[in-house]
């Protein structure tokens, strides 16, 4: 009986540490907010990013309309993620 209760701490011990580890999803930008902030956050979390759509001057006047290829588990290096933007026209 010892041998069980000793094993249950130990499982408990390793699910609760797995879910401290686990990132949260709230850290992943999922659109809305400025093309430079969203595209500095996936770089700091290991993405590599591509930019889908027309830039027409600094990414901080492009507002996010979409994000692909993002996980809720940490990525690998040069994981590639796909960031959909729209920009002011530069005729403005």
């Amino acid at each position: 009986m010892n041998k069980l209760a000793i094993a249950t701490a130990t499982a408990s011990l390793f699910a609760a540490g797995a879910i401290g580890l686990a990132p949260t999803a709230a850290a992943i930008p999922t659109g809305g907010g400025s093309a430079a902030d969203t595209i500095t956050t996936l770089q700091d979390m290991g993405y590599a990013v591509q930019i889908n759509g027309t830039v027409t001057g600094p990414l901080a006047q492009c507002i996010v309309t979409g994000v692909h290829g993002v996980s809720n588990s940490a990525p690998a290096v040069f994981t590639t993620a796909y960031v959909d933007v729209s920009c002011p026209s530069s005729d403005d």
